[in-house]
């Protein structure tokens, strides 16, 4: 019985198929299928047609930021619009086993790694028609849903420079908000090299006992900017800003991904 029903299935399949040609056919103006092209469609192999969207150019390679583990996607374009998003195969979220980073890119382009329906869903945000496409600055008291529109570059500046961004909102008049360029702990180019490198010194010694060696020394020699650290003890963690900067990108991805993140810092404040 079960033999019979997989075989009817299969008949039904092909036959439908075939069918689907003909109509096809009769759309296109009666232009003859041979039986070739009509067994490959029944296989589902479709040499007939070529799957432009494994080809390398139309494809780019980025994260998702739907959720805070960031997995590296593939974004497959046709004609200029996103068509597809699947997993980043060289990505080790993405696939078990993982891809080697050896393989080439042509060979890599025809490899789907695995993403959750959330990250497929991004096509959907990237093209949804209520989607914020202007910078949002808060304009009312919080709560109030008062907003304006501000150019992209002004955003920058504010958010770098800092200072009395919401003057125009009762009760705001005189505040003060602190800039990215102030939040900086370390502003010195060439101790943040210096730093730099005796921190890969640290990274690089395997030894437990000489690499406390190398904690100490670090800490004697760079006793002045100790406090620019997240953790003088452990100085390979970096500088106070990182965390800072690693929040901010926390906040945006907590949000609505139909905001945009300038927004978002202007809504925070």
């Amino acid at each position: 019985m079960k033999e019979k029903l997989n075989t009817s299935r299969r008949s039904f399949l092909a036959k439908g198929a075939l069918l689907g040609s003909g109509a096809l056919a009769t759309i296109l103006g009666n232009e003859k299928i041979s039986a070739q092209t009509q067994q490959a469609i029944i296989k589902s192999k479709r040499p007939d047609v070529d799957y432009t969207l494994n080809d390398a150019e139309n494809i780019i390679y980025s994260s998702c930021l739907n959720c805070n583990t960031g997995c590296g996607i593939k974004a497959k374009i046709q004609d200029g619009v996103l068509a597809k998003i699947d997993g980043n195969p060289y990505n080790p979220w993405t696939m078990v086993p993982h891809l080697s980073m050896k393989t080439d890119i042509d060979d890599a382009a025809r490899i789907d790694g695995g993403l959750c329906p959330k990250g497929q869903a991004g096509i959907q945000i990237a093209y949804d028609p209520y989607r914020i496409r202007k910078v949002l600055k808060r304009a009312g008291k919080r709560g109030e849903n008062k907003w304006i529109t501000i150019p992209f570059e002004q955003a920058i500046t504010e958010i770098v420079e800092g200072g009395k961004l919401f003057a125009n909102v009762p009760g705001e008049e005189n505040r003060v908000v602190e800039g990215l360029k102030d939040i900086m702990a370390l502003k010195d180019n060439e101790v943040a090299k210096e730093m730099a490198h005796d921190i890969k010194e640290i990274w690089d010694e395997k030894d437990k006992e000489k690499k406390k060696q190398l904690v100490a020394a670090f800490k004697e020699k760079h006793k002045a900017n100790l406090d620019k650290l997240i953790d003088p003890d452990h100085p390979d963690l970096g500088t106070k800003e990182q965390s800072v900067f690693n929040g901010f990108r926390k906040i945006k991805e907590r949000k609505k991904r139909i905001y945009h993140s300038f927004s978002i810092c202007f809504r925070n404040n």
